[in-house]
């Protein structure tokens, strides 16, 4: 049975979760008179991508545990998924990082992850939620779009000068996509 809780600040070196995703699609942001639009082309290969958590979140849950919320969900007394919000002082509850175990994905996991993270945002009678992902990311993207999260901006230049963006040419770096699901 999946349980998913709050994490104490003494648990915070056991968590860790394989963050590997197999992406078989290329995200294409549309832009029209009502927004932005996502659309998603399969890949001539798929393959296997690893996305690391950002090293701001982790200043903010050692820094400003206060304003912070961090849930494991644990099954069989095995951490398979974590998710890390933080209140922002512009009214939004930044999604920083959410990820699931790869053997139990497609599973409910990121949805009881996600819904914690909105219980977190609600009590702190945030405006919603926020979530910022590359494009090279469809997977990530797909999953925030099914859960009500919309594309309300995007920065190209964010990404464009790390270390695995740098080689390509400047055209096709990975763009930030900003998601937001509004709580009110």
């Amino acid at each position: 049975m999946l349980e998913v809780r709050p994490v104490a600040q003494n648990e915070l070196n056991g968590l860790l979760i394989a963050d590997q995703v197999l992406c078989g699609d290329e995200v294409t942001v549309r832009v029209g008179y009502s927004g932005f639009s996502l659309s998603y082309q399969p890949s001539v290969h798929a393959q296997w991508r690893v996305f690391h958590p950002t090293e701001e979140a982790r200043l903010w849950l050692l820094h400003e545990p206060a304003r912070c919320g961090l849930f494991s969900a644990i099954e069989d007394r095995r951490v398979v998924g974590i998710a890390l919000i933080a209140a922002t002082q512009n009214g939004w509850a930044e999604l920083c990082d959410i990820r699931v175990d790869v053997q139990h994905r497609r599973q409910g996991t990121g949805t009881a992850l996600l819904n914690a993270c909105a219980a977190f945002s609600e009590s702190r009678k945030m405006g919603g939620m926020h979530c910022a992902v590359p494009d090279s990311n469809p997977v990530m993207c797909q999953f925030l779009e099914h859960h009500g999260f919309q594309v309300h901006g995007l920065d190209r230049m964010s990404l464009s000068l790390t270390d695995s963006e740098r080689a390509k040419p400047l055209q096709q770096r990975a763009c930030l996509l900003h998601f937001y699901r509004r709580e009110i």
